[in-house]
């Protein structure tokens, strides 16, 4: 019993040594910063300075705030570098340039506007189905490029998709209400001429600017 006592103020007096030496930001907490200091290497530390210094000093408004936001959240998605402040333009285009998107391969067959809404219905578990019908939206997707990560299905393509309201004939950011879309995917067959199903994006691909430019009004 003393044993464990002691024990437990060794933890006690441990977390709050703890507590006073690290310093704890409003989007952390103190259990994550010491998990940090116990596991991170010297690579994850960098990432961590850096994606600290882009979420630092945001304060040109909500569209800003959240682009920045989404390039930190997930290197892998494709940003619209115009609609980034200048402090975070030139690091996602270096980004962008890393990812050396000349090696990539654009897919000979890939998913249609309509196999990839039917996909997406069921990978967000048929919460599209209420936009496309009570936001008059429909999904159209972008170019597709081959991806090699096909675990173990028989084709897997990466694409950009954006959602097209049908009144306005124009894409819109996001559904009203709950923003559960991401703006690219994977979509994949388990055999030749099998339905397409859809998955999150697994490799980086290039903002696709002609497939928002068709579909502006």
């Amino acid at each position: 019993m003393k044993r464990a006592l002691l024990i437990l103020l060794i933890l006690v007096v441990s977390f709050l040594i703890a507590a006073f030496f690290i310093q704890v930001n409003k989007r952390e907490t103190l259990l994550y910063k010491i998990q940090q200091w116990i596991t991170y290497d010297k690579a994850d530390w960098d990432n961590y300075e850096k994606n600290k210094k882009l979420l630092a000093d945001v304060s040109d408004g909500p569209a800003i705030t959240e682009v920045a936001a989404a390039v930190i959240q997930d290197n892998l998605y494709p940003v619209d570098t115009n609609l980034i402040a200048p402090e975070f333009k030139a690091a996602e285009i270096e980004r962008t340039q890393r990812a050396d998107f000349g090696r990539l391969v654009v897919s000979k067959s890939s998913p249609d506007h309509e196999d990839a809404q039917i996909a997406l219905i069921h990978w967000t578990e048929r919460k599209l189905t209420d936009v496309i019908i009570d936001q008059k939206l429909n999904v159209k997707i972008g170019t597709c490029y081959e991806n090699p990560q096909t675990d173990d299905n028989y084709r897997c393509v990466s694409c950009m998709i954006l959602l097209y309201n049908r009144d306005k004939k124009h894409w819109v950011e996001a559904p009203n209400g709950e923003n559960f879309m991401k703006n690219a995917y994977d979509f994949y067959q388990a055999s030749e001429g099998d339905i397409w199903q859809a998955r999150d994006l697994s490799m980086k691909i290039p903002y696709d600017y002609a497939l928002f430019e068709k579909y502006t009004k």
